[in-house]
């Protein structure tokens, strides 16, 4: 049986997913495409899964440069369908 969510976390919650949409209608009305963020967050969570194997700043920023390529590679190879995904939402 799942428990009730104590109100001051429901809106701490409600709090942070408002400031997430803030930025990123903050992002979009500069100019920045969608395309450009689910990239961006694309190459965020990869390094965070990666982030504890990797403790150096020099293989951290290697690494980095490296996921964006993929994503770019993978994002050409699968531009449509992930078009037709985001359009979908």
């Amino acid at each position: 049986m799942e428990e009730e969510i104590p109100s001051e976390i429901r809106e701490k919650i409600h709090k942070n997913v408002d400031k997430i949409f803030d930025k990123w209608l903050e992002k979009a009305s500069k100019g920045e495409s969608i395309e450009g963020i689910v990239k961006n967050l694309m190459v965020e969570k990869v390094m965070n899964v990666l982030g504890a194997a990797m403790r150096r700043t020099v293989v951290k920023k290697i690494a980095k440069r490296a996921i964006k390529k993929a994503v770019d590679k993978f994002w050409e190879k699968n531009r449509e369908s992930i078009q037709e995904k985001i359009k979908n939402l």
